[in-house]
């Protein structure tokens, strides 16, 4: 387990001080949080980089899948890779890992698909996104209902040129 974090650690810090280095500089760099509406509802919050290539993001909420309900935590990882020139619509995907207190402890990694689409005029970001759950402590599942919408304030925002 200590392996994967230091893994993980490694390749999220990488990725965040490549991009910043990197010659066209679309704003990012902020912090946004907010609620998740689906399949893990709750709340969320991301940390963009400078670039707005990629994304540490957080969300604690419920997890309304039936064989697996109860509190739940999960932290990801998440490549964005803008749709387009200002880097305000971008894909997003991503990894990292989830944990959820119900009737058992259960834990495993997760995957995010998305898109995700910070406004320009208002400091608000929106996304769209699946993020799919494979249980391996504490049962063994395959969790593929967490489709959600999220809706998060960016706390320092940065305006667009």
């Amino acid at each position: 387990m200590k392996k994967i974090i230091v893994l993980f650690s490694i390749l999220a810090t990488t990725s965040f001080h490549s991009d910043a280095w990197s010659q066209k500089k679309i704003v990012g760099g902020e912090i946004a949080a907010g609620a998740r509406f689906g399949g893990q509802t709750g709340l969320t919050i991301k940390k963009y980089n400078g670039s707005n290539r990629s994304a540490l993001e957080g969300v604690v909420g419920w997890n309304f899948d039936n064989a697996i309900q109860g509190f739940s935590m999960t932290g990801l990882f998440e490549k964005m890779a803008p749709l387009n020139s200002n880097g305000q619509l971008s894909g997003q995907f991503g990894f990292g890992g989830t944990a959820i207190f119900g009737d058992k402890f259960y834990l495993g990694p997760t995957g995010i698909l998305g898109f995700d689409w910070r406004l320009k005029k208002v400091p608000v970001t929106m996304s769209v996104d699946w993020m799919p759950t494979w249980i391996l402590i504490g049962t063994s599942r395959f969790s593929s209902l967490n489709g959600a919408f999220s809706l998060r304030y960016i706390l320092n925002h940065k305006k667009f040129d």
